[in-house]
């Protein structure tokens, strides 16, 4: 049996539930899944034993209540776990079962994260950075295999651990249809994922103005959670004071399931990333989503991107609201011409699907 424990992510996170836990179960292995979130959602059926944990345990609580609950299960091969702060279980689960083999997935950089989101002084951030690190390298000898989503861009921790590459690229049945992206007619921008300050939306908005003055049809639609109530604030008076209500929606995040559908119905999607220690570093998974729905792409210049693409975007430059606009107009003046969908789509059908990357990951739990 494969036991899989994340302490902050939803019970139907896309990369845990969807491509990963479904993956082993058409592979035959039976899952016991522990999740601690507000989520009502029950993913028990058949193969998978799923136990949801009130949001209102702390760390200590849930480990100890998972701990006693594996123990009773028994027959236990594999553990994978999500976040730094359950590396104790995998420490505790050697003590108990030797042979057992442990897995950590490292989701993003958090020396990164951390770098981009703390308020602290330079000198207070390293410091934690430091003492997180210490508090990690703790618990890595009892890490048989360390997952990273991203090609390791600067990530030093773990040079010594047995790691493997497997990124969030999506699953090929998602793949849009030539004749569907013929039939896309209207002017639609999507940016979707977290709403922040490090990923350029307030330049987008102000880009928007210029671009509306070229192509008035234009209409960019922001579909996200906002990473705070003041940024909210301030990109909607934004929106008001440039007079731009009726180009640039903004919808709640939506759950993976009904993404796919949203995406289909534009013809542009924009990654307008600003440049910080984060997104020089990890690879937003929209890009791919963006390319297999066969949009034309607006992209910063940032490392994680020009990793996997070359010509077939149009580059912008970060933290230039000028540069977004200008390609943003020349990718919604692309008309009949798909060359760049066509060589995107071929990266995802050859290179960058999940169906290439689950064999990687399926081969962690052969007995």
């Amino acid at each position: 049996m494969v036991v899989i424990i994340s302490c902050h992510h939803f019970p139907d996170d896309e990369r845990i539930y969807h491509k990963q836990i479904k993956s082993l179960l058409r592979d035959g292995h039976r899952v016991l899944y522990y999740t601690r979130s507000s989520s009502n959602l029950n993913l028990s059926d058949g193969q998978i034993t799923h136990i949801n944990l009130s949001i209102n345990f702390n760390i200590n609580t849930f480990i100890d209540k998972v701990l006693n609950s594996i123990k009773s299960a028994g027959n236990i091969h594999q553990v994978q776990i999500h976040e730094v702060e359950l590396l104790p279980i995998i420490k505790k689960m050697k003590n108990i079962f030797p042979e057992v083999l442990t897995i950590y997935d490292v989701h993003e950089n958090m020396e990164a994260l951390y770098r981009t989101y703390s308020e602290r002084t330079k000198f207070l951030k390293e410091l934690s950075i430091k003492v997180r690190n210490f508090n990690e390298n703790r618990y890595l000898k009892f890490v048989d295999y360390i997952i990273l989503a991203n090609p390791p861009m600067g990530i030093k921790t773990y040079k010594n651990q047995s790691t493997i590459i497997i990124e969030n690229f999506p699953k090929i049945e998602y793949l849009t249809s030539l004749k569907e992206i013929k039939q896309k007619k209207r002017n639609y921008i999507l940016y979707h994922g977290h709403i922040g300050p490090e990923r350029g939306i307030k330049e987008l908005v102000y880009a928007m103005k210029q671009v509306i003055k070229k192509v008035p049809s234009a209409c960019l639609n922001i579909i996200g959670t906002f990473r705070t109530k003041n940024f909210e604030d301030e990109i909607k008076n934004l929106i008001q004071e440039l007079d731009l209500q009726s180009s640039v929606k903004i919808s709640e995040q939506v759950a993976h399931s009904q993404i796919w559908g949203i995406i289909n119905k534009h013809r542009v999607g924009v990654i307008p990333f600003r440049r910080t220690p984060l997104t020089e570093e990890n690879t937003p998974t929209k890009l791919f989503e963006m390319m297999i729905c066969g949009l034309e792409l607006v992209v910063s210049k940032l490392p994680p991107a020009q990793f996997f693409l070359n010509n077939s975007v149009h580059w912008c430059d970060p933290d230039n609201i000028n540069s977004i606009s200008q390609s943003l107009i020349s990718a919604l003046n692309v008309k009949d011409d798909l060359t760049n969908i066509h060589e995107n789509q071929r990266l995802i059908k050859e290179k960058y699907n999940w169906e290439r990357k689950q064999k990687d990951y399926l081969k962690l739990f052969k007995d």
